[in-house]
Formats: C-alpha cells, sequence, structure tokens
C-alpha cells in the first residue's frame, strides 16, 4: 500500500470533509447496512472519518478497527476518534491488506474505500478481506477507474501526459471493470454495484479535486514529468475562477459482496 505521510493529513482532511466525500460515506454506511453490536474491520482507514461514523452506528456493543499502512494516518484516526468521543469503540493499527493479521470468520462487515487501487497483490487481499469475514458477511469495496476522469484544462495535450504520469503511484488504476471476476475469485458472492460520480463546477480550495490538485504535481516529477510543466498544469487549473470556467469529474464504484455460507 501506498505510503501517506503527515504532510497529506491536513491536505486529506479538507478532502474528506467535502460534501462529495461525506456523500459517498452515507452510501457506503447504508450499503452495508449496519446494526447495533456488529463487528467491521476497515482497511485503509485513513484519517479516521468513516470508521468513527460507522462507530456510532454500530453503537452500543459494536467494535470497529481500522488499520492503515501509515503511522501518521493512524495517529489523526486515533485523535480524530479521541476527539468525537468515540475511543472505546473504535480501534487503529498500523496493518497491510494483503496480510491480514485477524483470525479467520472474525467480522461482520469488511470495509476498503480507494485502498486496493494501491496495492500491487490484489488477489490476495480480497482473499484475506473474505478470509476474515463470517459466513455471509459484507464486504463493501468503492475504488475508482481513472478512465473516468474529465478535467477541463486549457493544454489537453500536457494534461494527458500529466495525468498518465500521476498513474505511475497506483498499482491498480483501473480496477472497478476487474472486481466482479476478483470477488467471485476470493469466494465472495456480488450483491449490487453503484457509480458515485464526484463533480467540482468551480475551484475551491476545500473541494476533492483542489486536493487532488495539490498533490499531483509531487507524484508525477517522480515518474518523468518536468516539475515546471507539472507547475504550469497545476497554475492553468488555479487561474479558472471565472463563471463555468471550471469543471472536474470522476466516478466511483460501490461494490457490495456476501462472503459464501459454506
Amino acid at each position: 500500500m501506498s505510503k501517506f505521510d503527515a504532510a497529506n493529513v491536513t491536505r486529506m482532511e479538507r478532502m474528506y470533509a467535502s460534501a462529495p466525500i461525506a456523500e459517498q460515506r452515507a452510501k457506503t454506511r447504508a450499503a452495508l447496512a449496519l446494526k447495533a453490536g456488529e463487528d467491521g474491520l476497515e482497511i485503509g482507514c485513513g484519517i479516521g472519518f468513516l470508521a468513527c461514523e460507522m462507530a456510532r452506528e454500530i453503537a452500543p456493543g459494536g467494535h470497529v478497527i481500522g488499520i492503515d499502512s501509515s503511522p501518521d494516518m493512524i495517529t489523526a484516526a486515533r485523535a480524530r476518534a479521541e476527539r468525537e468521543g468515540f475511543a472505546s469503540n473504535v480501534e487503529f493499527i498500523v496493518g497491510d491488506a494483503a496480510r491480514l493479521d485477524f483470525p479467520s470468520a472474525k467480522f461482520d462487515f469488511v470495509v476498503a474505500i480507494q485502498v486496493y487501487l494501491y496495492v500491487a497483490e490484489i488477489e490476495r487481499a480480497l482473499a484475506e478481506a473474505a478470509r476474515v469475514l463470517k459466513p455471509g458477511a459484507r464486504l463493501v469495496v468503492v475504488d475508482t477507474d481513472w478512465d473516468s476522469c474529465v478535467w477541463f484544462n486549457g493544454n489537453r495535450a500536457r494534461h494527458r501526459r500529466v495525468m498518465e504520469a500521476r498513474l505511475g503511484e497506483l498499482s491498480q488504476p483501473h480496477l472497478p471493470p476487474l472486481l466482479p471476476a476478483l470477488l467471485r475469485q476470493a469466494g465472495l458472492n456480488l450483491v449490487t454495484v453503484e457509480v458515485h460520480p464526484i463533480l467540482n463546477r468551480r475551484y475551491e480550495n476545500n473541494s476533492f479535486s483542489a486536493g487532488l490538485m495539490e498533490a499531483t504535481p509531487g507524484i508525477v516529477t517522480k515518474f518523468g514529468i518536468d516539475p515546471a510543466e507539472a507547475e504550469a498544469w497545476a497554475n492553468d487549473l488555479r487561474s479558472r475562477v471565472a463563471e463555468d470556467d471550471y469543471f472536474f469529474s470522476l466516478n466511483r464504484y460501490l461494490f457490495l459482496a456476501r462472503k459464501n455460507d459454506c
């Protein structure tokens, strides 16, 4: 899994508090149909938004464990749980999506949001998720196919170069079309698939696309893009403050699956 350091925490706070991502979390919780007293696992918990929201819905008696590969994210998630009063029924630990350190058939639900695109061993990761689920329990995966990204930019050739380079950090940039077969191979029955679009029609500092824009130059320069070109790309987007001069859209796909009963 990709490592996210302390510098990313503030940026992610802004992105994850934005309306489209809050709506995505609400749809995720609705798909899980959480019940009081259940035990769940969030793979790639980040800064703890979803885990704390799920903890509220499974109280009293329920427990959520969140794992992330980044110690900085775990620290931020623990602080969030403490602030929101969920420290007693949410636990955050450093972990690996492809090597879950939990007994088999432990959880009523597992959720992985924008995590598996960073996981090279995707078959093993899904098999691990299935292993730790109880028979009949459910898994929700939300992930992006980056072919769905539409972002208005004044230099289309440069934009294509930047976005293609950005995929260099992802192990699975086009995972959603592959997931139905991968879930079945892992012993999971696909129940539903939904699409959740993220749409930003103006440049705002706290929007999802602004956070994406902020992170992109530092990523793409590791994959062959000249720093000046990366900054010119970002400056073009930042300059689009006139009415109807900014457009960003990206599709995320929500998969609900259940573990086979036997």
